[in-house]
């Protein structure tokens, strides 16, 4: 009776810690895209995005693949890490490794596309909308004062 009674426990305890340390490794929110750090000024009414619904390309410090930032009103805008969340380490054949899977601003203007695995977001909210990926695209913080744009993480 001791010894099943302890065998139960040691496997109850056995079962929680594998599960925790399964459920722990998973992230909800997409894949492990590479942390880089974030910390770019702007002055966005100096460039030519300054009409609402503009966007231009920021390079980042590697091992971000660069930055979409995109005006959404006047005061507002989002700043999105061109690495695709779906797969932030596949590449399309002829490309080199650090173009890999970069997004891109489709010609519409209200799309972005990873040309790799056709997954499709809403420039405006990061949302996918088309193909395989299921996850939003990584956005970093902004902080707008009128004048300069802060894009961090």
């Amino acid at each position: 009776m001791f010894l099943t009674k302890t065998a139960n426990i040691f496997i109850l305890v056995l079962t929680v810690l594998i599960f925790l340390s399964v459920s722990c490794d998973k992230d909800p929110n997409g894949p492990d895209i590479p942390e880089a750090f974030i910390d770019i000024y702007l002055r966005p009414n100096d460039m030519d995005f300054i009409a609402d619904g503009g966007w231009v390309y920021v390079t980042a410090q590697e091992p971000s693949r660069g930055i979409i930032v995109y005006r959404l009103f006047h005061d507002q805008f989002m700043a999105y890490e061109r690495t695709c969340p779906y797969d932030p380490y596949g590449c399309c054949e002829g490309t080199s490794t650090y173009l890999c899977s970069r997004l891109l601003v489709d010609a519409d203007g209200v799309t972005i596309i990873d040309t790799c695995c056709n997954s499709k977001y809403l420039i405006i909210d990061g949302a996918p909308y088309e193909g395989p990926s299921p996850w939003v695209l990584k956005q970093y913080g902004t902080e707008y004062n009128g004048d300069v744009l802060h894009i961090y993480n």
